[in-house]
């Protein structure tokens, strides 16, 4: 059951509401789709799990690379919340760490008092499956192509900033070929 936060006079609450669904995806694995229309603005899911530290985290990454290499789920799941600490996805539950991500996405990540909820960018029609840009840096590009299909897509999941150096890398690669 997804949760949104409804805004009623001036005080804020959490009601649950039946806005998504989990379904396969054609992106990649399973997705996250809207059951009905979501209005531009919506804090459609709250992406929850396990708050770690930054070492934590980057334990948990050779754990998941190692799974990678040995042909196991290599999807990461893990949030960036502050200098300190991360947040592990990966628990029951969580229907928001299905979400893909996509180069012309239609939600977004936002960090609010601590949390992270996932948001529509703009209306988003029932039926449709939900997507954000990970926001991955450029560093590690090869790490993690992209399957979004979308116009324009980059081919490879890197935050929407700095995808000029991955094009760029990408044009040298090819000249030197």
């Amino acid at each position: 059951m997804a949760t949104l936060l409804l805004r009623s006079s001036s005080r804020a609450r959490t009601r649950p509401l039946e806005w998504i669904r989990s379904a396969d995806s054609p992106i990649h694995g399973k997705g996250v789709y809207a059951r009905v229309d979501i209005p531009a603005g919506t804090r459609i899911v709250q992406y929850r799990g396990e708050r770690i530290t930054k070492a934590e985290a980057r334990r948990r990454e050779k754990l998941r690379l190692a799974r990678l290499a040995r042909g196991g789920d290599g999807c990461v799941y893990i949030f960036q919340l502050n200098a300190r600490h991360d947040l592990d996805g990966r628990i029951r539950g969580n229907v928001a760490r299905l979400i893909n991500h996509s180069c012309k996405p239609n939600c977004r990540a936002e960090k609010v008092g601590g949390r992270i909820w996932i948001s529509a960018r703009r209306d988003i029609p029932a039926d449709a499956e939900l997507s954000f840009d990970y926001g991955y840096g450029f560093k590690e590009w090869r790490q993690h192509p992209c399957r979004c299909g979308a116009a324009g897509c980059a081919g490879f999941i890197v935050n929407a900033g700095q995808r000029w150096l991955l094009r760029r890398a990408l044009r040298a690669e090819r000249a030197a070929r």
